[in-house]
């Protein structure tokens, strides 16, 4: 299955090589014929793009391995726990706000966080944390934080509504340097595997 899942995701950086909006047939035999604009388009655009979405895919996918290990729950990730509501609700503020580039990331980053607060501080009851609680206090922030996303879009004009719903569905447009991420998730790899055998023991 590993090895399955492995293929599928060469064969997906393969197809964002190959495709996109520039409209030019064959782009293989073009590249390997030494066409300049696909080298450009290829090596300088399309590579940063699909490596970096796949760095982030995979950060993303061990957030949620550890996140199910410490709750014990095959439920728990990080949008029933509401933190990537948050993480939503901060970025299109920022952006709602006129503000760009890096204080959107932390925008995103401060959402997440108070989310998670919240959920917490929510949860707790008789008995300290249950994960059930968590798990339930999780999907009403996540509902709330998807009522706000809806507000905010609601609130913002035409030119800053395109670049928010990019931001939702996943925007890698800017990327030119990806290899800090994907630095990034080689890393996480052997810290977090351990740390989750640990937890589900």
């Amino acid at each position: 299955m590993i090895l399955l899942l492995f293929a599928a995701s060469l064969a997906a950086i393969a197809a964002s090589l190959a495709l996109g909006s520039s409209g030019i047939d064959a782009p293989w035999e073009r590249l390997a014929a030494g066409d300049p604009l696909m080298q450009t388009i290829v090596w300088e655009l399309r590579l940063p793009r699909a490596l970096a979405a796949f760095g982030c895919g995979t950060v993303l996918a061990l957030a949620g391995v550890l996140m199910q290990a410490l709750l014990r729950n095959p439920l728990a990730d990080p949008y029933v726990l509401g933190i990537s509501g948050g993480a939503a609700v901060g970025a299109l503020g920022m952006m709602l706000a006129g503000l760009a580039g890096f204080m959107v990331d932390a925008g995103a980053a401060v959402g997440a966080f108070v989310a998670m607060l919240l959920v917490f501080a929510v949860a707790h009851g008789p008995g300290g944390w249950t994960t059930t609680r968590l798990l339930l206090t999780g999907v009403v922030v996540a509902a709330g934080c998807g009522a706000v996303v809806s507000l905010l879009l609601s609130l913002s004009d035409d030119l800053r509504l395109r670049g928010m719903l990019f931001w939702l569905l996943g925007d890698f447009g800017y990327v030119r340097t990806p290899w800090l991420l994907l630095a990034l998730a080689l890393a996480a790899i052997p810290v977090c595997l351990p740390a989750r055998c640990a937890c589900t023991r």
